[in-house]
């Protein structure tokens, strides 16, 4: 009936709002959606009529035939609004003329759903596949927006044992580093002599560093000595996990305050660090990215959990790459679709009638009034 045709009309409704939902290539929200209220602020009361569709029978419209042009759908402001809320997935907020676009939108989803009704679509076995599909698509995505809500906000209690049970991840440490270049680039033919020079000079520097002397001070030293100019600074700032090589990384946050990390070399130079201290980062600075966090690990868990309970086999004799197998008979288009002409689908080469010749212009021809096609030569249902 119609309504089998109607929930598919929902469903590909919802389809269509979460398209208008997904940022454009420069992602940006298409310009048509502003970010306004989505509730207008005029009089309108719940059970205001606002969307008539006329020519189309409700559901369940008892004493009328859902094919009589006298029907009207209607739908409410309440009705309308609570369809919006339950296909907003991403709350966005829409202006009226957004709304007026999606009711639109609907009413056009509804008239092609109902014609479609009337084609008879909905008795036809590719239906019935594309529902159970639509159905599981539906529910799916339904489940992810549930989880969504429920790790999306995180209750502070939940925050702050998560801060806690993580303190190191979210400590601070404050860095100097040395640095000293593996060549003069004032003078790259002396490259050995000074790399050699230099590597003394670090080791040096290094060991005076971890009994106390000034980071600054001990490379502008060194770079006074090796006949360089403009040392950087040492002060690297505040530091967390993740903005050093991997083993480099590992040195560092093994330190303890005024400790030195042992001289790394790379291709650009020589370095050691020291660090001055360390200390967490207070939990209000860092809330929306613990936030983050939980949300991202709950999904994941939550996701891995259902997935732990089914287990799958796929037959590989068949998915293996090859041809693939004729459409089976239920699932060919129906006789109404419009079928090219050639050698294998005219219905000259279909029903065995050799002396049959399709038109010149190449439609299909018309079925004879007079001599409809027998039952055995008709698609089943």
């Amino acid at each position: 009936m119609i309504r089998g045709v109607l929930t598919t009309c929902i469903l590909a409704f919802a389809s269509l709002l979460a398209y208008s939902q997904y940022p454009g290539p420069s992602g940006q929200t298409p310009p048509a959606v502003p970010q306004q209220s989505a509730v207008s602020a005029d009089d309108v009361p719940p059970d205001a009529i606002v969307v008539s569709v006329h020519g189309i029978c409700p559901p369940g419209k008892g004493g009328i035939p859902e094919n009589s042009d006298s029907c009207t759908t209607t739908l409410t402001r309440r009705q309308f609004e609570t369809m919006l809320v339950v296909m907003n997935v991403t709350n966005q907020n829409y202006s009226s003329a957004a709304l007026r676009g999606i009711a639109e939108s609907y009413v056009q989803l509804m008239t092609l759903a109902d014609a479609g009704q009337k084609a008879g679509l909905d008795r036809e076995p590719r239906f019935e596949e594309m529902m159970k599909i639509a159905r599981a698509r539906t529910m799916a995505e339904m489940y992810r927006h549930s989880l969504d809500e429920k790790f999306s906000a995180p209750p502070p209690e939940m925050i702050e044992a998560y801060y806690k049970e993580n303190i190191g991840k979210y400590e601070q440490l404050k860095i100097d580093r040395v640095f000293i270049p593996l060549a003069d680039p004032k003078r790259p033919q002396d490259r050995v002599a000074f790399e050699k020079k230099a590597r003394q000079k670090i080791a040096e520097i290094r060991e005076r560093a971890a009994k106390g002397e000034d980071m600054n001070a001990l490379q502008a030293e060194a770079y006074k000595s090796l006949g360089l100019a403009s040392p950087p600074a040492t002060d690297l700032g505040g530091k967390r996990k993740g903005n050093f090589p991997p083993a480099v990384e590992k040195d560092i946050f093994a330190l303890k305050p005024a400790e030195v990390t042992r001289v790394e070399t790379d291709l650009s130079g020589f370095s050691f660090y020291k660090v001055r201290s360390r200390e967490p980062i207070p939990l209000e600075l860092i809330k929306t990215e613990i936030t983050r966090e939980m949300y991202q690990k709950n999904m994941e868990a939550a996701v891995k959990s259902a997935n732990s309970r089914v287990h799958s086999e796929l037959n590989e004799q068949f998915f293996k790459p090859h041809v693939a197998g004729p459409v089976p008979p239920a699932f060919r288009p129906a006789p109404h679709v419009t079928i090219l002409p050639g050698p294998a689908n005219t219905p000259a080469a279909s029903s065995g009638n050799a002396g049959a010749s399709p038109p010149s212009n190449g439609s299909v021809p018309a079925t004879n009034p007079g001599n409809p096609p027998s039952p055995a030569s008709t698609p089943p249902k």
